[in-house]
């Protein structure tokens, strides 16, 4: 019988020493081991059953039974067992067998304990260790690979040169916000656990699915299993208890798609243009799939100037202001105009639609709003000086302003620095913005107009809470959607039906109303026949240069539009 420092058992225990780096290498290395110390010990047979039930650690877990070792002389029947608990409320069970025509002692059994003792701490601290590496690539939530173990995995293709047999897929999930705002931030995790489940039970063992923070997912599949993949993420059913209720939902995702070609062998560049492609999905063309094309990437690029160029371009005031008059359906006169920005860049004139979108995804909105505001003041305090009185200028202001809890000071701050009358002010805001944050909405509205700026809704009849917005909101002015506009001079339209119920609702609380987007003659005599004395389009002017909008005020200019 072998003992602790025989030679046999040293080669036994040094071949369970190499390089390993999971359980299963330790497994696979035993029975060569078990070659050292067969004849000293007698061994006939020896196996293993492992038994580890799924846990927030392994998703998983464990149920395998492996012969590790079998005497070609063959085995006696009575097994030496032991069982071990492991840390994850598991079994590992051991059970040999002697030769066949031999029968173990009391002292060899007590070696064959020893040495099974061993053998089970080598692999439980292989699997833990094991676990420990894949808690770093997983995502605690999901359970499914993180942002490391996909780099990791996407690394690993690139070096055997097949990354081009692949298609990244990054996907966002539909109205997964409104789950979380109406059930709490915990349902929502819940349902991103379910969800993960259900990718997990996809993808095969020579792809990935990673998730990518908050409610972002990246595949990385093999091309010919894409199609599939997309068609199962086009709607995933999956039952959670929300509310204390337990609801049936059906899960969307977005995607941008990116089959990898053959020159590229950089996965950062891939997740860049599928990325790129899903955000074009969301905010050009609401689309569930986009697949990649070079002018998406184009588009990503041009935001990325436009990110990274905007603070210089503030600095060297490359932002000019334009107004659109706001006209009297009854004299034709000026009797307002809106601030409207332009950029100049390369000496060519950028639409608000070309950057006020990025700035706004950016949270850089709020700084262009100031500026606006900035040289609004400056302007009205030269025409003043020059002896021409101002009509009201209307600014806009981004939802995102609520979020400032000193946005009232700083409004205020601008207005006294270029000393002029708050009465020349007024401040537009979108009836979205009133749906997410009513209250604060509400108290920066009475606040200002306790300050004399005068307040505007716009888009009035686009959002959620018109009529709320009447009745709780104490502001000046209510600015008709140019939607309801358009379609007014069609014979029994619904759209003038409505239009004349809301001038008769606000005229009624005492607001004045305005009507942007005109466009026709036809379109003015109807809103002028509907009390609506301001009328704001491209029927009367456009946005002007400043210069042109103070030739224009200063001269008292009438429009002459036949009313």
């Amino acid at each position: 019988m072998t003992t602790l420092c025989s030679e046999g058992y040293r080669q036994f225990y040094n071949a369970l020493q190499a390089e390993t780096v999971s359980a299963e290498d330790i497994v696979n290395l035993i029975p060569g081991a078990l070659l050292n110390i067969s004849d000293e010990m007698h061994l006939g047979k020896f196996e293993i059953r492992t038994e580890i039930p799924p846990s927030s650690a392994d998703a998983v877990g464990l149920n395998d039974f492996r012969v590790l070792y079998e005497s070609p002389l063959g085995f006696e029947l009575l097994a030496h067992t032991r069982m071990f608990k492991s840390p994850a409320k598991g079994n590992v069970s051991f059970a040999v067998f002697p030769v066949a025509g031999y029968k173990w002692n009391e002292e060899e059994k007590s070696a064959l304990d020893f040495l099974i003792k061993n053998m089970y701490v080598v692999l439980a601290k292989a699997r833990v260790t094991e676990m420990l590496n894949m808690r770093q690539l997983t995502d605690y939530l999901t359970m499914l690979p993180n942002t490391t173990y996909f780099m990791k995995f996407s690394q690993e293709l690139s070096i055997k040169g097949i990354l081009n047999q692949y298609t990244v897929v990054f996907s966002n999930l539909k109205s997964f916000n409104y789950i979380n705002q109406t059930f709490g931030s915990q349902a929502g995790d819940t349902v991103l656990k379910e969800y993960g489940s259900r990718l997990l039970n996809f993808y095969k063992q020579d792809e990935i699915i990673a998730r990518f923070g908050g409610d972002n997912f990246v595949a990385l599949l093999k091309n010919e299993n894409v199609d599939n993949y997309l068609n199962y993420i086009s709607k995933i059913n999956i039952t959670v208890v929300l509310d204390n209720q337990t609801r049936a939902l059906g899960i969307s995702a977005r995607s941008g798609v990116y089959p990898i070609p053959a020159h590229i062998n950089n996965i950062g560049e891939a997740l860049s243009r599928s990325s790129a492609s899903l955000v074009y999905a969301k905010q050009v063309c609401d689309s569930e799939v986009v697949w990649f094309r070079p002018e998406i990437l184009e588009r990503a690029n041009n935001e990325r100037q436009i990110i990274s160029y905007f603070r210089t371009a503030l600095t060297r005031k490359e932002f000019l202001v334009y107004y659109q008059p706001k006209v009297n359906s009854l004299t034709g006169k000026i009797c307002g105009c809106e601030a409207l920005v332009r950029w100049k860049r390369d000496d060519q004139i950028i639409s608000p639609a070309g950057f006020v979108p990025v700035l706004e995804k950016e949270g850089l909105i709020c700084d262009l709003d100031f500026y606006v505001l900035e040289r609004v003041c400056e302007n009205i305090r030269h025409w003043t000086g020059q002896g021409i009185v101002p009509a009201r200028v209307s600014v806009n202001f981004s939802k995102l302003h609520l979020r400032n809890p000193h946005l009232i000071d700083d409004v205020i701050n601008v207005i006294q620095k270029y000393r002029i009358n708050p009465d020349f002010i007024e401040i537009e805001l979108t009836e979205s913005a009133s749906s997410e944050d009513y209250m604060t909405l509400e108290k920066y509205i009475n606040e200002l107009r306790e300050q004399g700026i005068c307040i505007s809704i716009d888009d009035f009849g686009t959002g959620y809470s018109s009529l709320s917005l009447l009745k709780d909101l104490n502001v000046d002015v209510i600015k008709i959607d140019k939607s309801f506009i358009d379609d007014i001079t069609v014979k029994d339209s619904k759209d003038r039906v409505i239009l004349s119920s809301i001038m008769s609702m606000v005229t009624g609380l005492g607001m004045e109303v305005i009507a942007e987007g005109c466009e026709t003659a036809e379109q003015a005599r109807i809103l002028k026949d509907m009390n609506c004395t301001m009328i704001q389009g491209y029927l009367f002017d456009k946005p002007l240069p400043y210069e042109e909008y103070t030739d224009k005020l200063a001269g008292g200019h009438v429009y002459a539009v036949e009313l």
